[in-house]
C-alpha cells in the first residue's frame, strides 16, 4: 500500500509539471509520503486532572474570557461617569470672513467684508451636580456587581465542566462494562455451540447466544459514540484542539468513600450559604436600587457649573496683530417643571427596590433549599452505591452457578442468559449510582459557593 501511494504521488507530480500547473518557485511538493513522520508530528496526549482542568478553564475557556470582558466594560463605564465630575478642557479655533448688510440699528450701510480669527482654550467644571455624582456611584456599584456576576458565571461554567468530566468518566466505564458483557456473551456463544455439537443443547440455545452477542455489539457502538460526544463537549469548553487526545484522571471516582469533610460542613451550613456569590451580587443590586431611589429625589436640586475660556483674536491666523480675550462665569439651573418626569422616576426606583428585596428573599430560600437537598441526596446516592456493590457480588455468584448447571446439562442457557443480564444490570446500576453520587457532590460544592470543593 505504501509503495502504491509513493508511485501515485510521483505520477501526480510529473503530470502537474507537464501541463504547466507548477513553476520552479511554486512547484508541487514531490517529496515521498512518510506516514511515520506524519504520525510523529501529532501532538502528545494531554493528561488532565480535575485541578488542572479548573485552572485551564479559568485561564483559557472562551466563555470565561467573555465574562471577564464584561467586568472590564463595567470598569470602563465607571471611568466614563467619573470623567463627568472632572474638569473638561478643550481647544477651539475658527477663521471666518463675513460682511454685514445692515447696521446694528437696522440702517443700511456699506462696509467691506472682513476676516476674523479666534483661538480659545475652553474649560468647564461641575461644581454641584447630584445627578452626575449619583451616576458615578451607580457605575461603581455596577462594576462591583459585574465582578460578583463574573464569579457566579465562573462557578456555573466550572459546574458544567465538572459535570462533563464526570460524564466522560462514566462513558469510559460504560464501555468497559459493555465490553465485559460482550466477552461473557461471546463465551456463552462458544459454550452453546460446544453443547450443541456434543448433543447436550439444542439449536435455539445457539440462536439465543447469537442474539445476545448482537445486542451487546450494538450497545458497545452506542457507548463509544457517547464517549466521543462527552469528550468533544469538554474539549470545546476548555478550548482544546478537538483532534488532540485527552486523558482524564480517574482518581476522583475510584475508591469512592464518604468524605468526612461533608459532615463537618453540615454543622455550619448557615455560614456556608452566605458565601454564595449570587447572594453577594443580589445584595449589591439592592444597594444600587436604593441609591437610584435617592438619586431620583436629588434631581430637584440645583446644578452649578463653572465655565471659562481664554485666547486671542486677530484678523488672520498667525497674525502678529492680535489681542487677548477671556471669559469666566458661573452657571446655575433649577428644574421648575419637567412634566412629572422626576415623580415618575421616584416611583419607578421605589418599585425597583421592592423587586430586589423580593428577589433577595427568594434567592436566600433557594440557596438554603439547595444546600439541604444536596446533603440528603449525597447520603442517598452513597447508600445506593453500597447496594449496587452487593448486587454485583451476588450477580457473579449467580452467573457461576447458572453456567455450571448449563455445562452439566441441567438447564438450557436461558437461566444463564438471565443471570448475565442481572449482572449487567447490577454493574450499570453501580455505575449510575457512582455517577449520580459524583453529581450530588458537585451540587453540594455549588450549593456552598465553590465548585472547587468537590475535591474535598
Amino acid at each position: 500500500m505504501l509503495r502504491e501511494l509513493k508511485t501515485f504521488s510521483a505520477l501526480l507530480c510529473v503530470s502537474f509539471n507537464l501541463v504547466g500547473f507548477a513553476s520552479v518557485d511554486d512547484a508541487v511538493d514531490c517529496a515521498p509520503v512518510n506516514p511515520v513522520a506524519d504520525s510523529a508530528a501529532a501532538p502528545a496526549p494531554l493528561f488532565l486532572t480535575v485541578e488542572a482542568m479548573i485552572e485551564r478553564l479559568k485561564q483559557a475557556s472562551p466563555r470565561v474570557l467573555f465574562e471577564r470582558e464584561s467586568v472590564r466594560r463595567a470598569l470602563e463605564q465607571s471611568f466614563q461617569q467619573r470623567a463627568a465630575l472632572l474638569p473638561q478642557i478643550s481647544m477651539r479655533a475658527s477663521q471666518t470672513r463675513q460682511q454685514f448688510g445692515r447696521g446694528f440699528a437696522g440702517d443700511e450701510f456699506e462696509a467691506p467684508p472682513f476676516n476674523a480669527f479666534g483661538a480659545r482654550v475652553e474649560g468647564t467644571l461641575s461644581v454641584f451636580d447630584t445627578q452626575r455624582y449619583a451616576d458615578y456611584r451607580l457605575a461603581l456599584l455596577g462594576h462591583t456587581i459585574a465582578e460578583m456576576n463574573y464569579e457566579v458565571a465562573v462557578q456555573d461554567i466550572l459546574e458544567q465542566a465538572m459535570q462533563l468530566y464526570f460524564t466522560q468518566l462514566r462513558d469510559l466505564r460504560k464501555v468497559e462494562i459493555v465490553a465485559g458483557n460482550m466477552e461473557r456473551n461471546t463465551s456463552l456463544l462458544e459454550l452453546a455451540r460446544e453443547q450443541f455439537e456434543a448433543g447436550v443443547a439444542v439449536k435455539i440455545d445457539v440462536t439465543r447466544a447469537e442474539v445476545r452477542v448482537a445486542t451487546e455489539r450494538r450497545a458497545l457502538m452506542s457507548a463509544r459514540t457517547a464517549i466521543e460526544d462527552s469528550i468533544l463537549q469538554l474539549k470545546a469548553l476548555l478550548d482544546i484542539d478537538l483532534d488532540r487526545e485527552l486523558q482524564l484522571d480517574r482518581s476522583i471516582v475510584n475508591d469512592i468513600k464518604s468524605p468526612p469533610s461533608l459532615k463537618r460542613y453540615a454543622s455550619i451550613g448557615g455560614t456556608l450559604v452566605e458565601q454564595r456569590p449570587e447572594l453577594a451580587s443580589q445584595q449589591k443590586q439592592l444597594e444600587q436600587a436604593q441609591l437610584a431611589r435617592k438619586a431620583a429625589s436629588w434631581q430637584r436640586l440645583p446644578r452649578l457649573e463653572l465655565f471659562g475660556d481664554w485666547g486671542h483674536d486677530s484678523n488672520e491666523a498667525f497674525d502678529a496683530d492680535r489681542a487677548e480675550a477671556w471669559l469666566v462665569g458661573l452657571r446655575a439651573s433649577v428644574p421648575l417643571f419637567e412634566g412629572g418626569r422626576i415623580a415618575a422616576n421616584k416611583r419607578e426606583a421605589a418599585a425597583a427596590v421592592r423587586q430586589n428585596e423580593y428577589q433577595m428573599r427568594d434567592l436566600e430560600n433557594r440557596i438554603e433549599r439547595e444546600f439541604r437537598f444536596a446533603m440528603i441526596e449525597m447520603d442517598s446516592r452513597y447508600a445506593e452505591i453500597e447496594i449496587a456493590r452487593d448486587e454485583i457480588r451476588l450477580g457473579h455468584d449467580e452467573v457461576e452457578q447458572a453456567e455450571l448447571r448449563y455445562r452439566e446439562g441441567l438447564a438450557d442457557n436461558r437461566e444463564l442468559i438471565d443471570a448475565q443480564q442481572r449482572l449487567a444490570d447490577a454493574e450499570n446500576s453501580h455505575l449510575r449510582s457512582a455517577y449520580l453520587y459524583g453529581l450530588s457532590r458537585l451540587a453540594f460544592a455549588r450549593a456552598i459557593g465553590s465548585v472547587e470543593r468537590v475535591l474535598d
